[in-house]
């Protein structure tokens, strides 16, 4: 899309629909569902990758993608092939078309990738697909928000570890219990696409079992839609492949200290209890957006 003028980007980041706010120069900021701008320093990026090979796993509108690049290395993304290609179950009710999930896949990325004029390489595969063989092994793997929206975590962590060939960056929604035990939440059935969120132990395991030689964590945070309304804690963790010595030096992140255990089972039953409840919380909000997705796309496909 080489010589767009600022009207005609405008109009079309207008017409598409965005996971992540991209500043595209010229006072244009795509309309995303999340801002990742004000939680970058949560993330531990490292400030200089020059010379080094990035991987995005879920690259969706391609924020990540960018900033690795902007940050000097040389970035491939991935994302899926089609819309179905999530790990839907029967208990999910589309709000998209096909085609619409496949224009939300695509079309924000490249339009973002045009207008910067980014040399990010992007390919069409799911986290299972990941392999030495599909992309490569790259110095640097980041893989934000996409363990949730899988069935298998262990497996997707599993094919991540193989094209690792550094480090890798995973964040995750976590389940906040405050407990030692490795514990998950399942939330499945309540709407078919986000599945597992791990307790701190639990994700520190899951790691182990994909193959990951060692982990530090870097924060915890909770991430806000750029509406305002309250999104899934997060946290974030360092895995190497390899027994390994003082991690790269990275953006100051402000991290927040070690959750601190209950003192007494009744404030852990209660910690445990309130959390429940914001997830339920969480769902239900959730729900009540996709339903007026899918009211949308019916109207849609009633006019036609």
């Amino acid at each position: 899309m080489p010589g767009m003028g600022p009207d005609e980007i405008r109009r079309r980041v207008a017409s598409l629909e965005w996971y992540h706010t991209i500043d595209l120069g010229n006072g244009i900021l795509t309309p995303g569902h999340y801002d990742h701008r004000p939680y970058l320093r949560y993330y531990g990026l490292p400030a200089d990758l020059s010379g080094k090979t990035a991987l995005d796993i879920g690259a969706a509108s391609g924020f990540f993608s960018f900033d690795l690049e902007r940050r000097g290395a040389r970035v491939t993304a991935v994302d899926l092939p089609q819309w179905m290609d999530h790990d839907f179950g029967p208990a999910y009710r589309p709000d998209k078309t096909p085609e619409e999930g496949l224009s939300y896949l695509r079309e924000p990325f490249d339009l973002a990738r045009s207008v910067l004029g980014s040399s990010v390489r992007k390919l069409e595969l799911t986290v299972y697909d990941l392999s030495p063989e599909t992309v490569g092994v790259h110095d640097f793997v980041f893989c934000g928000s996409l363990l949730l929206h899988v069935t298998d975590p262990v497996r997707g962590l599993a094919a991540i570890r193989t094209v690792t060939g550094e480090v890798a960056v995973i964040a995750t929604a976590l389940y906040q219990d405050g407990r030692s035990e490795k514990l998950a939440l399942f939330a499945g059935h309540h709407r078919g696409d986000v599945w597992w969120l791990p307790n701190r132990a639990c994700l520190e395991a899951m790691l182990e079992s994909a193959g990951f030689a060692t982990h530090e964590w870097v924060s915890e945070f909770r991430l806000d839609y750029r509406d305002g309304r309250t999104g899934f804690h997060h946290g974030v963790v360092r895995a190497f492949p390899e027994p390994h010595g003082p991690a790269a030096e990275s953006e100051p992140s402000s991290l927040p200290s070690e959750p601190e255990q209950a003192s007494a089972a009744e404030d852990a039953l209660a910690q445990r209890d309130a959390e429940i409840a914001r997830l339920r919380s969480l769902v239900e909000g959730y729900e009540r957006g996709r339903f007026i997705r899918l009211m949308r796309w019916i109207g849609k496909l009633r006019r036609r």
